[in-house]
């Protein structure tokens, strides 16, 4: 009994140390260049994703959107909850991943606040907190990524 005890206590250190040597086990996206190069990797020609941002902006923007973007481009926006009314205050730079990694990369030295957690597969922004100033009132936003599915 303690002879079989043994065997599985040394099985199972192997399958574990095994199971560590994946690139899904690999240690988590934290930083930039990290993550842009995944993204960069994984070569995405189109893709939807569902944004929601936090702005100071009119109500119908600060709803879930289901955007679906083709070579870098939206080409359809859809509010979830309600009808875009303001379809045109919207920065289409920033419903794209393209757009939001930029937006990055130039916050990154300015932005007095940059809070930012990556997608561990595709390494896009899932979220996206910046303040640029904390003297200015209302330049805060911020961004949620989430029901990605690239094509």
């Amino acid at each position: 009994m303690t002879k079989n005890i043994s065997i599985l206590a040394a099985l199972g250190l192997l399958l574990t140390a095994c199971a560590g040597s994946g690139k899904e086990d690999a240690s988590p996206v934290t930083d930039f260049p990290e993550a842009m190069a995944l993204w960069q990797s994984k070569a995405v020609a189109g893709y939807e994703v569902t944004i929601e941002q936090t702005c100071f902006c009119p109500p119908d923007l600060l709803q879930p959107m289901r955007v679906t973007v083709r070579q870098g481009k939206v080409i359809d926006i859809e509010g979830l909850e309600q009808p875009l009314n303001h379809p045109e205050v919207l920065d289409e730079r920033r419903l794209t991943i393209e757009g939001l990694l930029s937006l990055i990369a130039e916050s990154g030295d300015s932005a007095s606040e940059l809070v930012v957690q990556y997608d561990q597969q595709y390494g896009f922004p899932v979220r996206l907190e910046i303040d640029g100033s904390p003297l200015i009132a209302d330049d805060e936003f911020s961004y949620r990524l989430s029901d990605f599915q690239a094509y």
